[in-house]
């Protein structure tokens, strides 16, 4: 059973003359014949009553026309909609910071006609999930060097070191080594980018790994923990002074945040908008 074939019964159930309704399918009769044959055949039962003049439905075809013509609308339903450009639909994940603090503008500032499956992971993660065709882009903080990937730089972040207490002075980071730390989980960028940029022969104490960043703030507000966070993550405990940064001397973390997708993703305008709609809108929170 075709949907061509489902077409055809319905058409020929409205006008119930062979010859007519194949004139307004425009297929010869022949062919028309041939397809309720087949679609009468796949189904193992007639559909029609025939006589010498005329044609009529059977209570099986009536029963049948009954079934398939929802399915029918529903099918020229998601055509049309499949053939307006407007609509578009996107499966795509972002990194926990970046999901939780910078895409709430996204969400209510994005055209309404395009649909997001979005879903919040780590950046390595991430970088699987798309080199293995499972989303169509991601969003990742820190390295990426995997040459099957397009890359589109959104910008440099900071990563700062947060305290629940206030640091009079600025400190180096060996002067730290002795504190209690929490960090994200393995395979977070902002991990990977944090511990390369360390120097050889310091060692923090990491005591627990955390797959979330709200948990960390929550626990270096409500103990005597460290964590290295992205500086966005944090505006807001910084300014209610809950947290406090440990300035450090002559070590700087930043990292990049960029939109990735697989070099060969089938582009069109719709993609490539939403992408620069990405890139502007996070650039924009991230300034402000």
């Amino acid at each position: 059973m075709t949907f061509k074939q489902i077409k055809y019964f319905q058409a020929l159930s409205k006008n119930l003359n062979l010859r007519a309704c194949a004139k307004e399918l425009n297929i010869t009769q022949s062919a028309l014949s041939l397809a309720i044959f087949e679609l009468e055949k796949s189904l193992n039962t007639k559909l029609f009553d025939r006589n010498a003049k005329f044609l009529s439905l059977n209570e099986k075809g009536k029963v049948f026309l009954k079934q398939i013509t929802p399915l029918i609308l529903e099918f020229e339903r998601i055509e049309k909609m499949m053939q307006n450009d407007e609509n578009y639909e996107l499966n795509i994940k972002v990194s926990q910071n970046i999901g939780t603090f910078l895409m709430a503008n996204v969400l209510n500032h994005k055209n309404d006609k395009i649909k997001l499956e979005l879903s919040l992971d780590n950046s390595k993660n991430i970088i699987k999930s798309v080199l293995e065709k499972e989303i169509d882009l991601g969003i990742i903080e820190g390295i990426c060097k995997d040459k099957d990937l397009e890359k589109i730089k959104i910008c440099n972040d900071e990563l700062i070191v947060v305290s629940r207490n206030e640091f009079k002075n600025e400190c180096f980071i060996d002067e730290l080594k002795n504190y209690q730390w929490l960090s994200r989980e393995k395979g977070s960028g902002a991990k990977e980018v944090f511990l390369s940029a360390l120097p050889k022969n310091v060692t923090l104490n990491l005591i627990y790994e955390l797959n979330s960043t709200a948990m960390i703030k929550e626990l270096v507000k409500k103990g005597n923990f460290l964590a290295v966070l992205p500086k966005f993550s944090v505006k807001e405990e910084l300014e209610n002074k809950k947290l406090f940064q440990v300035r450090l001397k002559n070590f700087k973390i930043s990292r990049e945040l960029f939109i990735i997708y697989h070099k060969n993703k089938e582009l069109n305008e719709n993609f490539l908008n939403f992408c620069q709609f990405l890139l502007k809108q996070i650039q924009k929170d991230i300034l402000e």
